[in-house]
């Protein structure tokens, strides 16, 4: 085909590259963002350059996050559930108040308090999200409760907050801690253990989809619930003892009425279980899912890595990490309950 009159190919060329260099630059600053979930624009780079952003968090674990990397002072919503059952963090978010429900929250005190950022969880939109964002309000969905997530989530935290030291830091210890688990567990040919781990609530299991299947998978255990469940799901108890465990994980709240060791009783006396693998060779293990299932979940992971592998972790205290752990990025978190029984005490 002939070029077009009074336009030389050569020029035609550079036109063309010029405007696939523009394109291709376009694309990049839109993926940049999208890790975020917001505009370009929104992100504060340098941070000093735009006022102190004010952050309503509908989940307790970028509240959390926020104050490990030394911006809790920028929270100004949470939601009761935070309030309620976690007061030792609520001390900490001095310009906080009551939202309402996580899942449904005031929509009008929102506007009322005019942030800048609502933090919520991927899956857990909520229905008024649209009207918050036409009120000006940008919207971010932020992972942080998976220990593969929390490093990314921490640095973009930092970098919104003005924190990015302290944010640096802390996504270098889940990091490190992340690869001492790799590390001691290996690439070993040895048949997997089989588990069995079940959510809050009893006789429901953890799917394929579930942050439990993701660190099942990285502790190089075969999640049985995940094999054959895609979502979380009730079983019976005879499809239990039918699989019959190598190990039994079980994720609690610990509080006044409920405690780790009251609740591996509870499962030890199940009818029909008493002669399965996982019973026979004490390895029923009951954990906080405070301690699993949060911004110190690499610490969690670490508990349940020597739990299963307690040869290759010979020379790993976990109880250490915590306290540098606690005393790094979020004091108080090494005198809340881990796991039991804690088979290396």
């Amino acid at each position: 085909m002939k070029p077009r009159q009074g336009v030389s190919p050569g020029c035609r060329n550079r036109r063309g590259w010029a405007f696939f260099v523009l394109i291709t630059s376009l694309i990049l600053v839109l993926l940049t963002a999208g890790c975020m979930g917001t505009s370009a624009a929104t992100l504060p780079v340098p941070a000093d350059s735009v006022p102190s952003p004010r952050i309503i968090c509908l989940s307790s674990d970028a509240a959390e996050l926020l104050v490990i990397i030394g911006a809790g002072d920028h929270v100004i919503g949470v939601p009761d559930s935070l309030i309620r059952h976690q007061p030792e963090l609520y001390q900490l978010l001095p310009n906080a108040q009551s939202i309402g429900d996580a899942k449904k929250p005031d929509n009008e005190k929102i506007i009322s308090l005019k942030p800048d950022f609502v933090l919520f969880i991927s899956a857990m939109r909520p229905a008024t999200a649209d009207k918050w964002e036409a009120a000006g309000i940008r919207l971010i969905p932020l992972e942080c409760h998976k220990a593969e997530d929390l490093p990314d989530a921490a640095r973009e935290l930092g970098q919104l907050t003005g924190h990015a030291e302290q944010a640096g830091r802390y996504a270098a210890f889940c990091e490190n801690t992340l690869a001492l688990v790799s590390s001691h567990i290996g690439q070993g040919t040895e048949p997997r253990l089989r588990i069995f781990m079940e959510s809050y609530t009893d006789y429901v299991a953890y799917g394929k989809v579930s942050a439990a299947d993701s660190l099942i998978s990285i502790l190089k255990g075969e999640n049985i619930s995940g094999r054959v469940f895609f979502n979380a799901t009730r079983v019976s108890p005879e499809w239990i003892t039918q699989q019959d465990p190598d190990i039994i994980i079980k994720t609690v709240v610990p509080d006044g009425t409920k405690t780790l060791e009251g609740e591996q009783v509870r499962i030890l006396e199940r009818e029909g279980f008493s002669g399965l693998r996982a019973v026979k060779d004490g390895r029923v293990y009951v954990i906080s899912g405070n301690l699993l299932f949060s911004p110190h979940a690499p610490i969690g992971m670490l508990y349940l890595a020597k739990a299963l592998y307690p040869e290759k972790f010979a020379d790993v205290q976990p109880e250490d990490m915590l306290k540098e752990y606690a005393n790094t990025f979020l004091p108080g978190t090494d005198q809340q309950p881990t796991m039991y029984p804690v088979p290396w005490n």
